[in-house]
């Protein structure tokens, strides 16, 4: 077993977000996940037989700067939708660390399902979470 001492971790600056082939400089988070029905199969006795498997599903959310969200809606508009909830795209997201190794992770399909608005007293900047559906997550470890 290789036993790894002080190994540095990815860092919030060591990834990059691409959508519609332009880095996103107004990203403040990401989060994106595959899950996949399962099921315990029960039969004679106590315990299961087995696990059963299901279908995948993918999600995640990206918090954009209000100017991000609004620079992304006026561009889907221009392009004839009525708002960013009627397109998918990808999204592609490059983690590099300082010792050159780089690791892409592709978000196929996503589609935004919610486009929230609004600021409260104090507010300094306003940023707001898109959560999106996707029809796949390739990751590239």
């Amino acid at each position: 077993m290789n036993i790894v001492i002080n190994k540095k971790e990815y860092a919030w600056g060591d990834i990059n977000v691409v959508l519609f082939g332009q880095p996103v400089l107004g990203i403040r988070a990401i989060e994106y996940k595959s899950e996949k029905a399962k099921e315990a199969l029960y039969g004679a006795g106590r315990n299961a037989l087995g696990i059963q498997h299901g279908k995948y599903t993918h999600s995640g959310s990206l918090t954009l700067l209000s100017s991000e969200i609004e620079g992304l809606n006026r561009s889907a508009i221009s392009a004839g939708y009525k708002s960013i909830l009627d397109i998918e795209f990808d999204i592609v997201v490059s983690y590099m660390s300082l010792d050159g190794a780089v690791s892409v992770d592709t978000i196929k399909k996503a589609s935004i399902t919610e486009l929230p608005k609004g600021m409260k007293e104090g507010d300094m900047f306003s940023e707001h979470a898109l959560p999106f559906i996707c029809l796949d997550i390739n990751l590239g470890m």
